[in-house]
């Protein structure tokens, strides 16, 4: 989401440099700026971040969109979660070589996953508290939910 807060940028940073750090030399870590096109939908998106692990397939030969993710994560914010939920990660699961769709709350810590399996179905995994880990089965790449939190800091509910 281009545009987004200060917490929105920090995580999207963090998850950004970590991710980039961890798989150095063996996939691309692509922060907000990467189209990925849907072709079955023909329509394309612009992910927080996107990974790809193999030669990027360029749409039409421009550079700037691509259509072979093997990774997307989205930072929710209250405006787009819905539609992020719901329309973007229809549209996702049409592409052949996505196997993990990443949604990290920027208001409290809690990723959540949804991860393809090998007939095609996807999984949902939620992981919760900055004490937590958070395993990224597609890339084989653990991070702790306290390093993608970083500098960010959550408001106190009202309870």
């Amino acid at each position: 989401m281009a545009g987004g807060n200060i917490d929105h940028q920090q995580i999207v940073g963090n998850i950004s440099r970590i991710l980039g750090n961890k798989l150095y030399g063996k996939c691309r870590i692509f922060p907000i700026e990467m189209k990925v096109w849907i072709k079955k939908r023909n329509k394309f998106f612009y992910p927080d971040v996107t990974v790809i692990c193999e030669k990027p397939n360029f749409y039409k030969s421009r550079r700037d969109t691509i259509d072979n993710p093997k990774m997307i994560i989205e930072v929710l914010s209250k405006s787009t979660a819905s539609f992020d939920r719901a329309e973007k990660f229809l549209s996702y699961q049409t592409l052949e070589l996505l196997n993990e769709y990443v949604l990290i709350s920027q208001d409290k810590a809690l990723v959540e996953q949804y991860i393809k399996r090998e007939d095609g179905n996807w999984i949902y995994k939620a992981t919760i508290g900055l004490e937590s880990t958070l395993d990224f089965s597609s890339v084989k790449a653990t991070l702790s939910l306290q390093d993608i939190y970083d500098l960010v800091e959550f408001e106190e509910e009202i309870l």
